[in-house]
């Protein structure tokens, strides 16, 4: 069985829905589980026990929350000291208050992290990304949340976080078995 752990860092629920609906698509992959882990409770074997992590927070002037980066530097920065996590599969996602709101930024921020960890990164099939163009990155997952109510994503981006998380659990399971 594969897993994939969904670290995530949510304020107004925005981000927690879009790692719920991610863990939905990973389930309809036979062969994946999925794990949801808030990045404030994430520890060390959070990030190396799995075979698929995907990082998502909310956009905070163009880059990652302070949590999230918190994470990345107390929690990440070791385990690339100790020659990182080749093999794991990862991607992000994102949401922010506006509608560009530099999320991509925030993507790379994440994705960028990954790379140096030696991980294989996953993004959307272009078909997604062309039908959804103001929902998807080629890189990953951002929505918009401006005058939201806490929680609240449109039926069309929950279904792109959806394709997220089948495709990253997709690709786990050709390399994982």
């Amino acid at each position: 069985m594969a897993t994939i752990h969904i670290l995530y860092h949510s304020v107004k629920g925005h981000t927690e829905r879009m790692a719920e609906t991610i863990a939905e698509g990973v389930q309809t992959v036979g062969g994946c589980s999925s794990r949801l882990i808030r990045v404030e409770d994430a520890m060390r074997q959070h990030v190396t026990g799995c075979q698929g992590l995907i990082l998502g927070c909310p956009t905070y002037m163009g880059n990652v929350s302070a949590s999230m980066k918190t994470f990345m530097d107390t929690v990440l920065s070791p385990i690339w000291l100790d020659g990182g996590i080749p093999g794991t599969v990862g991607s992000a996602f994102t949401s922010s208050g506006t509608l560009h709101g530099d999320k991509e930024f925030a993507l790379l921020a994440m994705l960028v992290t990954m790379f140096q960890l030696g991980m294989t990164l996953v993004s959307l099939p272009p078909t997604i990304i062309r039908e959804n163009q103001h929902l998807g990155y080629s890189h990953g997952v951002g929505v918009t949340t401006m005058n939201r109510q806490p929680g609240m994503i449109s039926t069309e981006e929950l279904a792109v976080a959806r394709r997220l998380g089948k495709r990253v659990a997709e690709v786990t399971r050709q390399i994982h078995g």
